[in-house]
């Protein structure tokens, strides 16, 4: 239902990963399951991909004439060499943004570029709390 409602913009495009569990085994290695016959799941389910989703869009849209400016909006370090591979192509303006708490001046950082710095946008936690989608999708 939410990739539908955000769809209905012509802009918007949603690529869903599926979720990977990590499972309870009995003594003999197979999977448990508990009194109703669902398998066990330990801890909570993780993305898996969506760091190279992120990446291989943004250099992307970098490529494409059309488009003059991409913004990434993640804390994520492992995706600075995509952000560098997108500079070096030399095409689109590319910015970053980031959360950040004057309390914390420490804690989530800008990622920065290895090749040249860039303009990075800080956001607090009044803006964040401003741009979540609080729709009920059920």
């Amino acid at each position: 239902m939410q990739k539908a409602e955000w769809e209905r913009d012509p802009r918007v495009s949603v690529t869903l990963r599926p979720l990977k569990y990590r499972y309870h085994y009995d003594e003999y290695g197979k999977p448990a399951s508990d009194p109703s016959g669902k398998r066990i799941v330990i801890g909570t389910p993780q993305e898996k991909g969506v760091d190279v989703l992120c990446a291989l869009a943004m250099v992307r849209e970098a490529r494409r004439e059309e488009v003059d400016l991409v913004i990434l909006a993640a804390q994520d370090t492992d995706l600075i060499p995509a952000l560098d591979e997108a500079l070096l192509l030399g095409t689109a303006k590319i910015e970053t943004f980031s959360w950040y708490e004057p309390n914390k001046p420490h804690g989530r950082q800008q990622l920065r570029p290895s090749v040249r710095q860039i303009w990075n946008t800080r956001l607090r936690h009044t803006d964040f709390l401003n741009c979540r989608d609080t729709t009920d999708y059920s």
